[in-house]
């Protein structure tokens, strides 16, 4: 069993009825629930997370190539919640000497100078091109998006209830911004195929982790049709008794 080797466990260390209780948690990580809160256009921000030249240029020092790939459901995206009215925020991880942490020390494209403050690396993929009344958020020295930034008071200013997050990478700024969004209350939308990572079962973990206690997992195109038809996946989930 995947959960004893974890461990380093034998099946005589189960204690009673552990064996359905992970059973019933290993479904629990895979259960989606929509149930939870509905998707409105008038609640929600998309946050498009660290979508810079490092990270998504195919030659990029931090690239990662899901993440290039994805840039059309990206746009789609944005296109849709622009249509929606639905803002859109864009965020730069930055880094300089006296804002960066000494673990970036010891990974050796930050070392060298990618991603670093005021490099042509560090702004957003020039294919990406945001509207005057879309803020780009480049003081993010961190994995998480509202540590130290203006983001959190953009959002409430706005009214925004609900956070649809995508961009790179799944399992560190874009996990890390999704858990304080909804720490500070926020509902969040985690995008399945508009978050990339460069190791696919990090990316698994991060969809099980964010789907069993965070928030909704949805792919792009269940998140377009939330918010230009209406949330039937809330509606068909509030009907069937809970599991």
């Amino acid at each position: 069993m995947e959960y004893l080797d974890a461990y380093g466990r034998g099946e005589e260390d189960l204690l009673d009825g552990e064996r359905e209780q992970i059973a019933a948690a290993d479904a629990d990580y895979d259960t989606d629930k929509h149930w939870a809160f509905e998707i409105k256009p008038e609640e929600c921000a998309l946050i498009v997370v660290d979508l810079q030249e490092d990270f998504v240029r195919p030659d990029g020092p931090m690239r990662v190539p899901e993440a290039y790939r994805q840039l059309p459901r990206v746009q789609k995206l944005i296109d849709a919640c622009r249509e929606a009215g639905v803002p859109v925020l864009y965020t730069e991880h930055t880094i300089a000497p006296d804002v960066a942490h000494d673990f970036y020390a010891f990974w050796p494209p930050i070392a060298n100078g990618a991603i670093a403050e005021g490099t042509p690396g560090a702004k957003l993929y020039h294919g990406l091109k945001p509207r005057e009344d879309e803020r780009v958020i480049s003081a993010k020295h961190t994995y998480d998006s509202f540590a130290g930034t203006d983001l959190d008071y953009a959002l409430r200013c706005q009214g925004v209830r609900t956070l649809i997050v995508c961009g790179t990478l799944t399992n560190f700024c874009c996990e890390s911004t999704a858990r304080t969004g909804y720490f500070l209350g926020y509902h969040i939308v985690f995008g399945s195929d508009v978050n990339a990572t460069d190791n696919a079962e990090a990316h698994r973990a991060t969809l099980r982790t964010i789907r069993r206690g965070f928030g909704r997992v949805m792919d792009h195109q269940a998140i377009i049709a939330a918010l230009s038809e209406g949330d039937t996946l809330h509606r068909e989930a509030k009907l069937k008794p809970a599991p």
